[in-house]
């Protein structure tokens, strides 16, 4: 038994004269802006706006960069630049073996601090660098040192900066 297996996946279909729907939709909406425009606006700024709108809708229509279609590329350039990127690396070497591990010994800071002025973004960063809070009672110390080896673990890099990472155990 043979079965037909379609070939031009990729090529949209030319629904309205040579136009596919989503070339034709692009177009056709900024003709019909570009006409209310001819009524509303002077004519040296109505050939301005309807060259800008056409060729605007026309780049949409028919540009592909690196085989992707403009408004494609538009999105991923809006996303890249607009939303926070994650890069994980993994060395394929191990880090050689510290000398000692690094322990836990800042605190959170008081509910008092947040209140008097330090912001809360402020306040979290610290938490997260190892900054010190001042004024605070040994007992709380000891909760929070034993509550931050729990939750997270501040290490220094190798520029020798502090950070703080979020301990995950696997278990």
């Amino acid at each position: 038994m043979q079965y037909q297996v379609p070939q031009f996946i990729e090529t949209e279909d030319k629904v309205v004269g040579p136009f596919s729907i989503r070339q034709f939709a692009y177009v056709g909406a900024a003709a019909v802006v570009s006409g209310m425009c001819y009524f509303f606006l002077q004519t040296w700024l109505f050939a301005i706006v309807a060259l800008i709108l056409i060729g605007g809708a026309l780049a949409l229509s028919f540009v592909k960069v690196n085989g992707r279609p403009l408004i494609k590329v538009g999105v991923a350039a809006f996303n890249y630049y607009w939303k926070p990127q994650m890069y994980v690396w993994k060395s394929e070497h191990p880090a050689p073996a510290q000398h000692a591990a690094p322990t836990v010994t800042r605190e959170l800071p008081p509910i008092a601090a947040i209140a008097s002025g330090n912001s809360l973004h402020k306040s979290w960063e610290n938490l997260q660098t190892g900054t010190p809070a001042p004024g605070k009672m040994q007992s709380d110390r000891q909760f929070v040192e034993k509550k931050m080896t729990e939750r997270y673990q501040i290490f220094q890099r190798q520029s020798g900066e502090r950070d703080a990472a979020r301990r995950v155990d696997y278990r």
